[in-house]
């Protein structure tokens, strides 16, 4: 659980929130009914945290290990139930993670597998993880190291690609305000850089090549 959290807590877009063992509260015409799943992601979390949370999660973890078979499938019925969109049940003993669409059938992900992530999940660019990394502390730990070591060494090579784009409009005498400044450094995708770079070294004023960046 701790491990699942900490991947989502790292990878979730701003705005979301990550909690873990929080009752939600699935009351209907049925009658009350409060559930607690090991961790959830919720995009419109208005309440505190310390309150039962009353919306629908992005994504909702159980933990197949002390929760008995029957008691923890009924839980993933009423998250499915109640329109929840995805459930994933992490089986402890077995290491594999099986991954349950509203609407669709399952998926399980064996280990030596990758899990395909939600696009809620993509902030720093993480689209899969091993299945390994969510048992083992680590397995995440060489996940996540490695991640910011991609991610640097991608980071240094679209900063200097940028910084060309930036070389050549000096050279041609162009002068560049602040806003276009920050957002040809702000920028890390080489393809868009390489095309601001091919625009920069025709521009003849800034206007010429602001155009260039409003065509991406």
């Amino acid at each position: 659980m701790a491990l699942v959290a900490a991947i989502f807590r790292t990878h979730a877009r701003d705005g979301l929130t990550v909690m873990t063992d929080v009752y939600c509260d699935l009351s209907d015409a049925a009658g009350p009914s409060l559930r607690a799943p090991d961790v959830v992601i919720v995009g419109d979390l208005t309440s505190p945290r310390n309150e039962a949370y009353r919306g629908t999660p992005i994504l909702a973890v159980e933990v197949r290990g002390t929760q008995s078979k029957r008691y923890l499938a009924e839980k993933v019925q009423l998250y499915l139930e109640h329109d929840w969109p995805w459930v994933w049940i992490a089986h402890a003993e077995r290491h594999e993670l099986e991954v349950l669409q509203r609407g669709g059938g399952s998926v399980t992900y064996r280990p030596g597998a990758e899990v395909p992530l939600l696009p809620a999940l993509d902030k720093h660019g993480l689209l899969t993880v091993p299945v390994s990394a969510l048992f083992d502390d680590r397995q995440v730990s060489r996940v996540l190291d490695g991640w910011v070591s991609a991610r640097g060494e991608a980071r240094g090579e679209a900063r200097g690609r940028a910084q060309g784009v930036l070389g050549v409009l000096a050279a041609r005498g162009v002068v560049v305000d602040a806003a276009t400044r920050a957002r040809v450094l702000d920028c890390e995708d080489l393809a868009v850089l390489d095309r601001w770079l091919a625009g920069a070294a025709t521009a003849t004023d800034l206007d010429a090549f602001v155009a260039t960046l409003q065509r991406v």
